[in-house]
C-alpha cells in the first residue's frame, strides 16, 4: 500500500512540474474595429460641392450642412442636418427637415460593411458612403435612393448623390 501511495505522490509532482513548465498560449492581439476608424472619419460638418438627383445637377442644396458623429462604444452614429431646402419633399431626402437621425454600419460586428450605413429614421434607407481617407478625410460621397410608395411629391424620390467637403 505504501508503494502505491509513493507512486501516486510522484505522479502528482510530475504532473505539476509538466503543467507549470508549459507555456500558456498568448491571446491574439485585439485588432481595431474597422467601424471605429470609418465612423471617426465621418465626424465633422460637411458641405456639398455637388448634388445630383437621377444624374441631374441640383442647386437648391447650397446652404445644406450635415454633421456626423459616431460612438465607438455602441458602434452607432447620428447625423444632424441644417439648411435643407424648404421645397415640399426635400426633408424626406435626409429623413428630417432639421434634426438628428441615427444610423449604423450595414452588417454586424466583424462582417460590418463600413462602406454602407443604414438610416434608423423608420425608412431603413441604405446609403453608400465613400471617404477619401480615414486618417485625414477631406472628401465624402454619399449615394442613396429615396423611395416613396405613394409618390406624393415629385422631384425628390429617386437616386441622390452628394459629394461633400469637410468644412
Amino acid at each position: 500500500m505504501k508503494r502505491i501511495t509513493q507512486l501516486l505522490t510522484a505522479l502528482v509532482f510530475c504532473s505539476l512540474i509538466i503543467f507549470v513548465s508549459c507555456k500558456k498560449k498568448k491571446k491574439p492581439d485585439a485588432t481595431e474595429d474597422p467601424r471605429d476608424a470609418a465612423g471617426q472619419a465621418l465626424a465633422g460638418p460637411w458641405v456639398p460641392t455637388s448634388v445630383k438627383f437621377d444624374d441631374a445637377n441640383r442647386t437648391e442644396w447650397s446652404d445644406f450642412v450635415i454633421s456626423f458623429a459616431y460612438n465607438t462604444d455602441t458602434d452607432q452614429g447620428n447625423y444632424t442636418v441644417s439648411g435643407v431646402p424648404t421645397d415640399d419633399g426635400a426633408s424626406d431626402v435626409w429623413g428630417t427637415a432639421n434634426g438628428t437621425v441615427n444610423w449604423t454600419f450595414d452588417g454586424i460586428d466583424e462582417t460590418a460593411d463600413v462602406g454602407r450605413v443604414i438610416r434608423a429614421d423608420g425608412t431603413g434607407t441604405p446609403m453608400d458612403v465613400t471617404v477619401n481617407s480615414t486618417e485625414s478625410p477631406t472628401a465624402l460621397t454619399i449615394s442613396f435612393t429615396v423611395e416613396d410608395p405613394d409618390a406624393r411629391v415629385a422631384g425628390f424620390y429617386g437616386t441622390w448623390s452628394f459629394v461633400f467637403e469637410l468644412q
